[in-house]
Order: structure tokens, then C-alpha cells, then sequence
């Protein structure tokens, strides 16, 4: 079985920066084990697996890393719809509801300029937050940091969940954030693990890109200590994060979040989010993808 896929580096608009992630745009007859395999092989932070349904508009997905299936990545989202437009597998120029395990997505793909185009997503999230965390010693321990690194004005660790949980930590500097490392021992001996959180979402307001707000790192006990993997999937509970301060008023509130550096493919994430008394969180998210590869891959029968 002959199988066409693409990868796109998202978050950027250079080939070689930003999340590499790999696009299956026509997955039917594919079973989660053969993606899963598929996803393995490749070893990219995602591989996307796209199948049509009877309207033109609509596509479901599934998304793997190489270690299991994932409900949710922003950068995943934007890689799939970059590739549909690209391939002429979607309508042009119109919206696209891709239909994850949790529900639709709605997405819209701008005009691409060759390979490059700017895509955005749109997603109502329902978090839930928890304010009872580890001690900002236990944190400092888990991080391999001293305690005066951590923190950062009036922000202060908290635990969200929209599809997964993230314990998000401020951190005072961009230096402390890079110079973080995991360490198993200290999280095993803490009250971390029993939080269900398996990444640690780090974050500061000094960044390399002027455009940027934020500079963001996930950690984790299935991260390596070297490793500065996609952020994409946890910006929903970092919007979240952001909207739940005590001082944010009502209203509609844009940033951008910066993830890697210039000499390590980085992401600028472009995000904004309605805040208001009730209902969900509404989030719309971009940023810039640019086709990279187009192959075929050689599935045993």
C-alpha cells in the first residue's frame, strides 16, 4: 500500500524552523495501529492522519506522536489544513471543520503564497483550574532550579485542563526557563504526580522575538532534559491560564507566545481569546506554515 504524505513546519515561515509535522491526507482504510507504526517510524512531534467524509468541507482527523494517539495539537491542526488547501483537497478559500476525537475544529486557511500560508483555527474550550499546587519548593526541586527563579509578579503556578492537564509555572527570566531541567527524583517524591499533569507548561515575559509576549518550554517525565517540543497542544490552557487572572478584564485579548530560539526552529504562536463571565472560552489560534516534503510511504499489505 502506497500512502502520499507531506510534512509542514508550522509556526514559522521558513522551511526548517518552527514544529515539524508530517500530513497523511488520504488515511482511509488506515486502523489506529498501522498509525500508530506510521507515527513511530517517522518520529516527528505529530503525524496527522486525514480522512474526506461526504461533505467537502469536512475531514476527520487523528493524531499520533511517536509514543500514542493525542486528542488535540494546535500545531496539528494548522499542518493538516495547510496541506488540505495546498493539495487541493479543500474548497478554496473557505472554512474547514476538521473533526477530532473530543469534536469539531474550525478552520480557515488563507490564500498560500507558494509554499507558505498563514492558517487560524478556532476552539471553545471549558477549563477546569485548580489553585492547590506544589510548594514553590517542591517546584524549584522538580526543576532543577533555585527558588528565587521561580515566579513572576503576580503570577502564580496553577493547573489547567482543557483536553489535558498542564501545571503552568511563571518563571522571572528567559535564562531560567532554558536553564530548566526535569528532575524525576524530585517530581516522583513530590505531590505533583498525583495532579494527573504530565507536562509542565514553563513560561516567562522576556523573549527573543520582539513581537512576542511570552517565551514557553514544556518539560516532563517523557521529555528529554534537552528537548523543546511543540507547544501548540498547551496553548489552550495557557489562554485559559491567562484569562483566569484576578486582574484581566472582560473582553477580547491577543498575544503571541514564542517557543525555541533562532538557531533552534522556532514557533511564534499568534493567539487571542474572548473572556467573559459564562460559558466556554472561545480561542482562536494561528500562525504561519510552509510545506517542506512530499513522498510516499511504503505500507506492508
Amino acid at each position: 500500500m502506497e500512502l502520499s504524505f507531506y510534512t509542514a513546519d508550522v509556526f514559522t515561515e521558513r522551511p526548517f524552523g518552527g514544529a515539524q509535522i508530517a500530513v497523511f491526507p488520504a488515511a482511509a482504510g488506515l486502523d489506529p495501529g498501522q498509525m500508530q507504526r506510521i507515527a513511530a517510524e517517522l518520529n516527528l512531534p505529530n503525524s496527522v492522519f486525514v480522512v474526506a467524509t461526504e461533505m467537502p468541507d469536512r475531514f476527520r482527523v487523528r493524531i499520533f506522536t511517536p509514543r500514542g494517539e493525542v486528542d488535540f495539537a494546535g500545531q496539528a491542526v494548522l499542518a493538516a489544513a495547510h496541506i488540505l488547501a495546498l493539495s487541493g483537497q479543500a474548497p478554496g478559500g473557505g472554512a474547514l471543520e476538521l473533526l477530532h476525537n473530543f469534536g469539531p475544529v474550525q478552520v480557515r486557511p488563507e490564500a498560500a503564497q507558494g509554499r507558505v500560508g498563514f492558517v487560524q483555527f478556532s476552539h471553545t474550550v471549558y477549563p477546569v483550574i485548580d489553585r492547590f499546587v506544589p510548594a514553590v519548593d517542591e517546584l524549584a526541586g522538580i526543576l532543577s532550579l533555585e527558588r528565587r527563579l521561580l515566579g513572576e509578579r503576580d503570577l502564580q503556578p496553577l493547573l489547567v485542563a482543557c483536553e489535558r492537564p498542564y501545571l503552568i509555572l511563571p518563571l522571572g527570566s528567559l535564562n531560567a526557563v532554558t536553564q530548566a531541567r526535569f528532575n524525576a527524583a524530585a517530581w516522583a517524591g513530590s505531590h505533583a504526580p498525583s495532579m494527573l499533569a504530565q507536562e509542565l507548561l514553563l513560561f516567562c515575559r522576556q523573549t527573543e522575538s520582539p513581537q512576542a509576549n511570552f517565551h514557553a518550554r514544556l518539560v516532563g517525565p517523557d521529555i528529554g532534559p534537552h528537548d523543546d517540543p511543540p507547544v501548540g497542544a498547551a496553548l489552550p490552557a495557557f489562554a485559559a491560564y491567562l484569562s483566569a487572572q484576578s486582574g484581566l478584564r472582560s473582553g477580547t485579548h491577543t498575544f503571541t507566545v514564542e517557543r525555541g530560539f533562532d538557531a533552534t526552529r522556532k514557533s511564534l504562536l499568534q493567539a487571542e481569546f474572548d473572556k467573559y463571565d459564562q460559558g466556554g472560552l472561545k480561542l482562536r489560534m494561528g500562525g504561519h506554515a510552509v510545506q517542506v516534503i512530499q513522498g510516499t510511504l511504503s505500507l506492508p499489505d
